[in-house]
């Protein structure tokens, strides 16, 4: 593993060395070339006309050496903070962060599920997780990486990203295969991380295919926090689709999308099903629009729940979600967001819930009813300081799936089906120079199972973020 690691960090070096040529050339010292190749060309076309040979070949080969030195220069490129690959029309950007974050656990430590909050499964009070408090650690694990791409087309600008990160599950560390103890061992000797996909795609126009952000998702009015996972109550999640966006001047942009279809069903165990699956992929709707004073999103969501064992059972249920959300400017450069979340058998599109339940004695695929709402809130005491607030909640109804949840036993415990979540971040991110963001952020949380039992979480996260692209 280590010998593929370093041969990956030598190929990509290998090639930025590759595509980045001795004799950078920046702006005004490109268009100084072009100036003066222009200015050679009008002498040449001049000799040209006065029938003068010799200084006519002198001079087109001094053209010549400047249209080589341009054409072997490094320009800015067609998308921003880019530069153009030599002999290409492409335009590459190489962006990204290195980000330390320092978490102190007053309690619910909660860092063998993740190493950001992660309100759902905080320990419960009075069990032995919950007694533990006062853990720190520190981590360098959200630190990123990314590569975007433009080249034009017929059909206009074709645009790539790819993008990852190094923010695994935190039990497997750099070894998948001894959970838990592999995270202590790397931790000891090189605290070592796996690399992961968040973005792959290409964009021609309004068409998208690839990996990225759900359509159901609305990054953009979403609250900024330290926190890597946020508050909860919304959708966060990445996934690979097929979408198609139109813009209007007037009415704003609708967006359809196909997406991978990976919704589970739970049986009366807790357990992922494995004879679940989906036919079709899930279907998302969306509309947004800017505004003078803000901005505001439209979506909707369906998607299939199966069970097909090849015995017998062969059960279907379309689970369905709709999402507003949008961002209201106050005073000054301040501004809030607000968004709301809900659905039936909304699934793996809210940030956490547990999926359908299939109930083998009804023959029946039970959906669960849930609700969410994020309000966020950020004052900007100056251009280099910005204060955030933000606020989550969730909340699962009663129906039959939890009524199924309760009668087997799944309503308690560290992983029980919890009845409601809500959560508050408030923290503050400085900007002391230009690409550099130094954030501190209190959590505090609270999750209720369907038993009524009650777990907190309260942390303070320290980060430090160095960005380049």
């Amino acid at each position: 593993m280590q010998f593929k690691l370093t041969t990956l960090t030598a190929s990509i070096a290998l090639m930025f060395a590759a595509a980045i040529p001795a004799q950078a050339q920046t702006a005004k010292e490109f268009e100084e070339l072009r100036n003066e190749m222009r200015k050679l060309r009008a002498e040449l076309e001049a000799l040209k006309s006065q029938k003068q040979e010799t200084s006519t070949a002198a001079l087109a080969d001094r053209v010549e050496q400047v249209e080589m030195r341009a054409k072997d220069a490094v320009v800015l490129g067609d998308i921003p903070n880019s530069f153009r690959l030599p002999n290409s029309d492409t335009s590459l950007r190489v962006y990204g962060f290195a980000e330390l974050n320092m978490v102190h656990e007053f309690k619910g430590d909660n860092t063998d599920i993740d190493y950001a909050s992660f309100l759902p499964y905080v320990p419960l009070k009075g069990s032995a997780q919950a007694n533990r408090s006062g853990r720190n650690f520190v981590h360098a694990r959200t630190s990123r990486f990314g590569i975007e791409a433009s080249t034009p087309s017929p059909y206009g600008p074709i645009g790539i990203k790819i993008e990852g990160d190094f923010n695994n599950d935190p039990r497997t560390g750099n070894s998948a295969v001894y959970g838990t103890i592999g995270n202590i061992y790397t931790q000891q000797g090189t605290n070592s991380y796996n690399f992961r996909l968040r973005h792959a795609y290409g964009q021609v126009g309004g068409f998208l295919a690839g990996q990225t952000w759900s359509t159901f998702m609305d990054l953009d009015n979403s609250p900024e926090t330290v926190d890597f996972n946020g508050p909860i109550g919304s959708t966060f999640i990445r996934q690979p689709q097929v979408r198609y966006t139109y813009k209007t001047a007037s009415m704003g942009a609708f967006t359809g999308a196909i997406e991978n279809s990976a919704s589970y069903v739970l049986d009366n165990t807790g357990t992922v099903t494995t004879a679940g699956f989906s036919r079709v992929p899930d279907l998302v709707a969306r509309w947004d629009k800017g505004f003078d004073w803000g901005a505001a999103s439209v979506r909707a969501l369906s998607h299939e729940h199966r069970v097909k064992d090849g015995a017998g059972i062969n059960q279907s249920r379309r689970g369905w979600g709709l999402a507003a959300s949008g961002l209201v400017k106050t005073f000054g450069d301040d501004f809030m967001t607000w968004g709301i979340t809900g659905g039936n058998g909304i699934g793996r599109y809210f940030n956490y819930i547990e999926g359908a339940f299939y109930d083998a004695a009804a023959d029946r695929i039970l959906m669960e009813k849930s609700l969410g709402v994020v309000l966020g809130y950020q004052h900007k005491a100056s251009d280099s300081l910005r204060f955030n607030a933000a606020l989550g909640a969730q909340k699962n109804y009663e129906n039959e799936y939890t009524r199924f949840a309760r009668a087997n036993g799944l309503d308690s415990g560290r992983f029980g089906i919890n009845r409601k979540l809500w959560q508050a971040h408030l923290g503050f991110i400085w900007n002391p120079v230009k690409g550099v963001d130094i954030g501190t952020e209190y959590i505090f949380g609270r999750r209720t199972t369907l038993a009524g039992e009650d777990g907190d979480m309260s942390r303070i996260n320290l980060s430090a973020k160095y960005n380049f692209n």
